[in-house]
């Protein structure tokens, strides 16, 4: 199963969807939470293993895992 989660700031991270790009009944459901929480502010990236991460700006069905992060402000 892949994973799609949100990092919250300050309380680590919830995992919003899991599906199986087999069942397309659970790709829809991971692909709406996706469009759902990528909001303006907020970046993707396809975790392709330790360390190596890939930005994404659409769901991604052969992704074993996204993670929603809030943008890196600074000033």
């Amino acid at each position: 199963m892949s994973k799609l989660r949100i990092l919250k700031t300050g309380h680590g991270d919830l995992t919003l969807a899991e599906w199986d790009k087999e069942r397309p009944e659970t790709v829809t459901v991971a692909e709406a939470a996706f469009a759902e929480h990528l909001t303006a502010g907020r970046l993707a990236f396809r975790l392709d293993g330790p360390g190596r991460s890939t930005p994404i700006q659409r769901f991604e069905k052969t992704a074993a895992e996204i993670l929603i992060v809030p943008a890196i402000q600074g000033g």
